[in-house]
């Protein structure tokens, strides 16, 4: 299943360098591909109440180490319009895809990340 440049998607954020909350701004890091890949991992949200999407978050992408501070969500038009593609992996939940496949050159990479993180909306882990 292809997904269409208005699907929404979402990026799990973990550390607290990775986002501001008194700029409410995503940073790049949270973009930042691991060293060993040329990919980052998403959900696709369309169709899910936030609830649901932070529900997938701690079923499907949390764990003991390493929790859920925010979620950086964004269109898919801005993946491809950095010639980047989203790519549908359904493990370990239906809803996974993957952004693919970033540049090995690091400044390219923040570049990309830079401009994903500026188009992107912070949103907050709900408390309590």
């Amino acid at each position: 299943m292809d997904v269409s440049p208005g699907e929404k998607l979402a990026r799990f954020i973990f550390y607290n360098r990775q986002f501001s909350v008194m700029n409410r701004v995503v940073k790049f890091g949270a973009f930042i591909p691991p060293s060993n890949s040329d990919q980052i991992s998403v959900y696709r949200i369309s169709t899910l109440a936030d609830g649901e999407v932070w529900a997938i978050g701690r079923e499907y992408v949390e764990t003991e180490k390493r929790r859920i501070k925010a979620r950086a969500d964004f269109l898919a038009q801005q993946v491809y319009e950095n010639d980047l593609n989203v790519i549908p992996d359904t493990q370990p939940h239906e809803l996974h895809a993957n952004i693919t496949p970033f540049p090995a050159n690091k400044s390219e990479r923040q570049s990309i990340a830079r401009k994903l993180a500026l188009l992107s909306d912070l949103v907050l882990m709900p408390t309590g």
